[in-house]
């Protein structure tokens, strides 16, 4: 049998911790989305601990590794580590995923590591690895607008910057979100942001998907509530009162409903057992052919989501959930001045049912005019990553 080291090395590494949204693991799934279609020679392998990574790569031949999750639960906008899904506490499960992650890097020896939003990860994971990867460039994808997030721009993660990564990809449209987040990045880490434009997953999909014709817009609208935070019982109540008083002219309206990640949740389908015009569905892969043939769309303002919409120039209602980060918040009204009534964004706590009705019917007599935002962020990331592969070809990092 081969030893690893005479087996020609990995391409490109991928890594994105996981929590409870889905931006960070969607943007890295997207990128290596990219790198399987424009450079399908390439040895690519994508690595989290996301129980959604089968449902996001759909049918793309893009592999992948799976670390045990990490879980988190949200109390008053604070997000707090709880014990995943394997029952390991948050800081056993820190420790169990630097050693995973370590040996994949020593087993695989990448040439070149992207990891998405921290330099260090989300709990000091990547330090291990890095440190056996001295020679290998590191480089660090970051969303449009990141933030009040210690972990990316603390001390440490500067001094980890510093001495492992090569490059920042930025993931934003300099003519929607300014320059500020550029500069931002750029006087932390002393390192000019690549901007790459929005990174999405669907855009990437449905290139891999190209021979599909455009589905009809058969569906009223899909609404993704992926997990239930603490407005959501509220919430999911005045949408079941909403859609009733919508009724089914419009259509079907087709409602993919997580659960709590830290406690069974509440039954809150129910809500919609006597309205035959809605259709409920946990999350998963069926989600993308519901909203791309859908007349509007209810989702909230993480960064996947946002993308998917922009993708599609749907007409969407934005939900807000109250974070101490502030990063959707501000994100959402960037956006808002570039995309005008594109994406009415609504804050959980204002949420009514009368607010709900108001706001679906307005989206659903939408006419959008042709998109102005940048969506192929994917395709750069890509460039710049292949770009430095070659940069560091020299004789001692061949096969």
């Amino acid at each position: 049998m081969n030893s690893p080291t005479m087996i020609s090395r990995l391409d490109i590494l991928i890594y994105a911790h996981d929590g409870r949204g889905l931006g960070h693991i969607s943007r890295s799934i997207a990128i290596g989305m990219a790198l399987r279609r424009l450079y399908p020679e390439l040895k690519v392998l994508f690595i989290s601990g996301s129980a959604f990574i089968a449902e996001l790569i759909d049918s793309v031949s893009l592999d992948w590794l799976k670390l045990p999750a990490y879980a988190t639960t949200i109390t008053k906008g604070k997000s707090r580590g709880i014990n995943g899904p394997s029952n390991y506490t948050d800081n056993e499960l820190g420790a169990l995923r630097a050693e995973a992650i370590k040996q994949v890097v020593e087993i695989y020896r990448p040439r070149v590591v992207l990891c998405d939003h921290s330099p260090r990860g989300k709990h000091r994971e990547l330090l291990p690895a890095q440190e056996v990867a001295k020679d290998t460039p590191w480089i660090l994808g970051v969303r449009g607008v990141v933030g009040a997030v210690p972990q990316v721009f603390s001390e440490d993660a500067r001094a980890t910057f510093k001495r492992y990564f090569h490059k920042i990809l930025w993931y934003g449209d300099e003519a929607v979100l300014g320059h500020s987040g550029l500069k931002e990045l750029s006087t932390c880490f002393g390192c000019a942001p690549i901007a790459c434009g929005y990174v999405s997953r669907l855009g990437e999909l449905g290139r891999w998907r190209k021979s599909e014709q455009p589905g009809l817009k058969k569906y009223a609208g899909t609404i993704s509530i992926p997990w239930q935070g603490e407005e959501t019982s509220a919430v999911v109540s005045n949408l079941a009162a909403a859609l009733k008083n919508i009724g089914p002219d419009h259509g079907q309206w087709r409602l993919f409903l997580g659960m709590n990640g830290d406690q069974p949740g509440q039954d809150l389908d129910q809500l919609f057992a006597d309205l035959p015009h809605v259709q409920v569905e946990p999350p998963g892969s069926r989600y993308a052919e519901a909203l791309a043939q859908s007349k509007t769309a209810l989702i909230y303002g993480g960064y996947n989501s946002i993308t998917d919409v922009l993708c599609l120039n749907l007409p969407a209602v934005v939900l807000l959930r109250a974070m101490q980060d502030e990063e959707q918040k501000l994100h959402l009204q960037l956006l808002a001045r570039h995309t005008g009534n594109q994406l009415r964004i609504l804050p959980e706590h204002e949420a009514t049912a009368e607010a709900l009705e108001q706001l679906l019917r307005t989206q659903l007599a939408q006419c959008l005019p042709k998109p102005t935002i940048k969506l192929n962020g994917a395709e750069i990331a890509v460039h710049a990553l292949v770009q430095t592969i070659h940069q560091c070809l020299t004789p001692q990092l061949l096969p």
